[in-house]
């Protein structure tokens, strides 16, 4: 019997099942909230081809595509294998029914976790558990089924959106005329409102996720992400310890292309990129002291993300103890006209001497945000979990 896999934000996995129930399960459901769960059958280009395309309370079947929706229950049945050639992806989404009118957000929720069963045999094979008790969002893309290689993938993303049904539906191109807007205020657009204009943004949670503004064209520029930290622990590392007690703390990442194309930027190796040319990311220096003004630098070519599937930001311990606790280590990630968002390592596992801080994600061109702060003994246990398929040597710089 296979175990189940437990994914957070922005991880994927494999399906050898082709038959399933994916379940949205909530925490908690407020007497006076109701919740709407519907699917999305996406082409190439993230659209519908059509309105039948889109599973929800009212067209709750497309079995000529192999997918039934029970509204009662928050449960799509799935045979992948009659999914037509020309739907590339399923979008799984939930939103709250005149959240914005009453008040209400998935944060009233307080946890959803989704939940993949084999059709068959009830065997449980993915679960993605999101806490939302932060989200002021009334609509949240969950997770989503796309084609990669000739197999199916399950991606865990727990992205909020913001407004109802009605325009999460727009987005991805259904006509819904007359609906559920009627009744509510004027939406706002899913990008942070601009008047606010706020310097800094704090993902204080695991799994909390925002997206940057899309821009003319597509233009993002320069994303900038800055690891600072600092060099001397606040504590002795013991008498004993043959640590000078000083830390090397190194930013890097992994990259994965809508093409398949994987690699890694690190100064492990030299490998220091390139922000011009392929892979369009590039690692500024290797800052060994942590004293640094500027610390360390990425630099990802936004004029390219379009072409990114997803980036994960890391940091690893080259040298001196694996003391996390007192490195305060934290990352910035800048784009020009945006606020910064920062990604602080605030919990801590001092056995450990790698941490996956965010993941980048490429959601409809957007760049959606992601934190993690997951603790791992090493490159090859950091890419196991987030299923990324490099191989590994020994490196020195």
């Amino acid at each position: 019997m296979n175990a189940r896999k437990d994914l957070v934000s922005g991880q994927n996995i494999t399906l050898a099942h082709h038959d399933l129930h994916v379940m949205i399960i909530p925490a908690q459901m407020p007497p006076d909230l109701a919740l709407d769960t519907s699917a999305f059958l996406l082409n190439e280009t993230e659209k519908v081809g059509s309105d039948k395309d889109f599973v929800f309370f009212n067209q709750p079947s497309r079995l000529d595509q192999g997918i039934e929706l029970d509204c009662n229950s928050h449960k799509l049945t799935l045979h992948l294998d009659r999914v037509g050639a020309q739907i590339n992806k399923i979008v799984f989404t939930s939103t709250i029914f005149q959240g914005n009118l009453n008040g209400l957000a998935f944060r009233d929720v307080k946890k959803i976790t989704v939940l993949v069963k084999d059709f068959l045999s009830g065997i449980e094979l993915v679960s993605f558990a999101l806490d939302t008790s932060s989200f002021s969002e009334t609509a949240l893309i969950f997770a989503e089924l796309y084609r990669y290689q000739g197999n199916w993938k399950f991606r865990a993303i727990g992205a909020g959106f913001v407004g109802g049904l009605e325009p999460l539906a727009k987005h991805y191109g259904v006509d819904v005329g007359e609906g559920e807007s009627s009744a509510q205020p004027p939406i706002q657009p899913a990008s942070p409102p601009k008047p606010i204009n706020l310097s800094k943004v704090t993902l204080e949670k695991k799994g909390q996720s925002i997206s940057l503004d899309k821009k003319p064209q597509g233009q993002l520029g320069k994303i900038h992400v800055n690891l600072n930290w600092n060099n001397t622990p606040t504590k002795s590392p013991g008498f004993f310890s043959r640590s000078k007690g000083g830390i090397d703390l190194d930013l890097g990442c992994l990259f994965e292309f809508q093409d398949g194309s994987i690699g890694g930027i690190q100064a492990l190796g030299n490998c220091f990129g390139n922000f011009h040319q392929f892979p369009y990311i590039e690692l500024d220096q290797d800052d060994r002291s942590g004293t640094s003004v500027t610390g360390e630098n990425l630099a990802v070519n936004g004029d390219y993300w379009h072409l990114f599937r997803r980036v994960l930001i890391f940091a690893f311990i080259y040298e001196g103890i694996p003391n996390w606790s007192h490195a305060d280590a934290v990352i910035t990630i800048k784009n020009s006209g945006q606020a910064d968002i920062e990604v602080r390592l605030d919990s801590h596992r001092n056995d450990q001497m790698m941490c996956a801080i965010a993941m980048l994600e490429n959601i409809e061109n957007r760049v959606v945000i992601t934190k993690l702060v997951d603790y791992f003994n090493g490159h090859r246990s950091l890419d196991a979990a987030y299923g990324w398929g490099l191989n590994y040597a020994a490196g020195s710089k």
